[in-house]
This record gives C-alpha cells, sequence and structure tokens, in this order.
C-alpha cells in the first residue's frame, strides 16, 4: 500500500464492524428470523443461557445436522453462506453491531414495554377496566403541555403505526412508563 509519504509498505485490511438493520443481520449471518445473531439463545427465550455463535461452530453444526434441525434447534439457515465465510479473521457473529431502532428502541421498549403494560393491565383488571386504563394513559399523555426538547403526543399513544422517532420521542419524554406507573 502507498501512504501519503510515498512509501510503499505493507497492510493487513481487516473487516472490524458491520452495521446493519435487524433484517440485514439476518440474512447476512445465515440466521432465522426472531433469533439473535450473536449467540445461538432460542427465539423464544433470549434471556436464557447461551453460548456466543461462531463461524466454527456453525460450520461444524451444519456438517454434522440436518437443515430441520439446524433451522429448529439453533435458527441456523443451513444453505446460506455469509459473505465473510473466505475472509480469514471475519466471523459475521463477531463484527454485528446491534441495531439501534430494531432491537433496542422498538424492541425493548415498544414490543416489550408497552405490550407487557397492556398485557398486565388485562390480566390485573380484566379486559374492559384494561383498554379504560389505556385510555387515561392515552389521555394523559395529549395533556401533556409543551416544553422545549420533548415531542407532544396529542392522540396519545394509538397512532397506527410507530416510527423509531415516535418511540425515542416517548422513551425521552418518559411519559409511558411514568403515566403507566400509577396502574402497574
Amino acid at each position: 500500500m502507498r501512504c501519503p509519504d510515498g512509501h510503499f509498505r505493507r497492510a493487513i485490511y481487516d473487516l472490524a464492524v458491520y452495521i446493519a438493520d435487524y433484517p440485514e443481520q439476518v440474512l447476512c449471518s445465515g440466521i432465522v428470523q426472531g433469533w439473535c445473531a450473536k449467540c445461538d439463545a432460542p427465539h423464544d427465550d433470549l434471556d436464557g443461557p447461551s453460548l456466543r455463535r461462531t463461524r466454527r461452530r456453525t460450520t461444524v453444526l451444519k456438517e454434522e445436522l440436518d437443515l430441520g434441525t439446524l433451522w429448529d434447534d439453533y435458527g441456523i439457515v443451513g444453505d446460506v453462506i455469509p459473505f465473510t465465510s473466505d475472509f480469514p479473521r471475519a466471523d459475521i457473529h463477531e463484527m454485528i453491531s446491534g441495531d439501534l431502532l430494531h432491537q433496542i428502541i422498538k424492541g425493548a421498549f415498544k414490543d416489550h414495554l408497552v405490550t407487557w403494560v397492556g398485557e398486565y393491565l388485562v390480566i390485573e383488571h380484566g379486559e374492559a377496566k384494561a383498554a379504560e386504563l389505556l385510555d387515561q394513559i392515552d389521555r394523559r399523555i395529549a395533556a401533556a403541555p409543551s416544553f422545549p426538547g420533548l415531542r407532544r403526543f396529542p392522540q396519545g399513544r394509538g397512532f397506527k403505526q410507530w416510527t423509531g422517532d415516535d418511540s425515542k420521542a416517548l422513551m425521552k419524554a418518559r411519559f409511558y412508563l411514568g403515566l403507566s406507573f400509577t396502574f402497574v
């Protein structure tokens, strides 16, 4: 490689981090949708104990097991080969970084916390009372006064499609957790 000072030097190029949203992580790493690209925790128990995914382990599993077992038990798409397979020091499972929008903001906040609060209210108070309490939370969110740096939600939390900005704004304002705390 020719350096800025004009001299030629040996260089070893290396891929360090691969930034992708979750759907692209699934395709690039050859895992089944819903499974973790970095560990082999079952898709229905992501909090449970698990081992890190590695290229070596995935290769051994592909050699030993049939496609159905790989898919069902390990979350591996057996006939997909990650693009890093022929790179000497690149393991796609180590390179992938977390997807803040889909895995943290949407996953932890909207899909987990908001869903959990709704399900908890149904279990604790029944369908009718839970709907009434969620409507009350919506009214409280809509009634929040304007404040610099905080977004208002005049319709409450009941918009049809949440964007990353919607989720971040609700998290930033801490509306949902604070307003739900009264009922939980």
